[in-house]
């Protein structure tokens, strides 16, 4: 399995999403509807599952799918 489908699995079961939406380009806020508790539940599943730590900054950053998954592969 690849990161990003890790990645969409994560935010499917964590958020009940349909992971066609899960697309890179998506931005979590306006086309997934997270709200901030929704951003650090689905980061703390990431960082379980990739064995990695995100600091406040990078996890503030996070504006799209695609940053999600840029993140995980610098830290990983």
């Amino acid at each position: 399995m690849t990161n990003i489908e890790r990645i969409r699995k994560i935010i499917s079961e964590e958020l009940r999403i349909d992971k066609d939406k899960i697309v890179p380009e998506a931005h979590v806020f306006d086309d997934l509807n997270f709200d901030s508790l929704d951003s650090v539940q689905v980061v703390l599943e990431i960082e379980k599952e990739f064995d990695i730590e995100a600091t406040d900054d990078e996890i503030d950053g996070i504006q799209t799918v695609q940053d999600i998954i840029d993140l995980v592969e610098n830290l990983s």
